[in-house]
């Protein structure tokens, strides 16, 4: 157990049940912090997976709880927490399986991180809330964008580059994208649009050579054809999803697109205000994050 270094008493929503549970999360995640910053993460590999299991399992009893509270209360925004909370379930999954894949220092400062990270700010900008009734910020930019694209990722993945999903999870924006290369598209019109795509090295070299018909041999270091291929990647997807989320027909934009390899993070991204999909398929994996700049 920690010392109560994490929890704050601004963490408090006003349900001293709801605070109760907020804190042992805490106590928690510091006690697995302690772990992966200070001690030899192997020798302590049975604690921490038991403290993971612990994550996982409070973490989706919290939310019936917290849940249950919101229909007592009638609450305005019930529906859209729920989805996040969905969301981030599918997220503390994701890392468990990884933790147990690749069990490492480094992968669990990221569990860690992110798991923080998300209490942290869900606390302050959806929870705070519930017993005030306040509805969460709205974010017009999204109606429809999930399915979308999941749509978009399965014509050009299967139908264009015959690149079968076995398994696509909708999570939060850990605050970064992984993959070997990492894409940007901005899209500047009458706002400003950020997709984000985290390629495997499997899916960069498959997806380029579908594309080219040429090898991506350089991947740690493309060159000027191969980078603007996969840039060009990210404008493809891009643009499909775009077309088919606006309906006013504004067509004047401004595209630019940037490559970054194995992490890319933004600071300025809302989490809440995103949408990231992870694709597991039969040529490594593919995250999509979108979400509007600013918002």
């Amino acid at each position: 157990m920690g010392d109560g270094n994490l929890w704050k008493e601004e963490y408090k929503i006003g349900n001293q049940k709801i605070d109760d549970q907020h804190r042992e999360l805490f106590d928690k995640i510091e006690a697995l912090l302690v772990i992966a910053t200070t001690a030899d993460a192997e020798e302590n590999r049975r604690e921490c997976l038991e403290i993971i299991e612990f994550l996982v399992s409070y973490t989706v009893s919290h939310f019936e709880t917290e849940e249950a509270l919101q229909r007592e209360l009638h609450y305005v925004s019930y529906e859209e927490h729920v989805r996040i909370h969905e969301q981030f379930k599918n997220t503390i999954r994701t890392y468990r399986e990884r933790v147990e894949n690749d069990f490492s220092r480094e992968t669990l400062k990221k569990f860690v991180g992110t798991l923080l990270t998300w209490l942290a700010v869900h606390i302050r900008d959806c929870d705070k809330k519930i017993v005030r009734n306040e509805p969460i910020d709205s974010n017009t930019g999204f109606e429809g964008a999930e399915d979308l694209i999941r749509r978009v990722a399965r014509q050009l993945l299967s139908d264009t580059y015959s690149v079968e999903i076995s398994d696509i999870r909708t999570c939060v924006y850990k605050g970064y994208i992984e993959g070997k290369v990492i894409v940007r598209t901005i899209i500047s019109g009458d706002k400003n649009y950020v997709f984000l795509y985290g390629f495997s090295e499997e899916m960069a070299k498959t997806l380029y050579s579908r594309i080219s018909g040429l090898e991506l041999r350089e991947i740690d270091a493309p060159d000027a054809i191969e980078r603007s291929a996969l840039i060009e990647l990210g404008d493809i997807f891009s643009s499909h999803v775009l077309a088919n989320m606006l309906k006013n027909g504004h067509t004047q934009f401004e595209w630019k697109g940037d490559i970054f390899m194995e992490e890319y993070s933004d600071s300025c991204i809302n989490i809440h205000n995103s949408v990231l999909l992870e694709f597991t398929t039969d040529c490594g994996r593919l995250e999509i994050m979108y979400c509007l700049a600013g918002d």
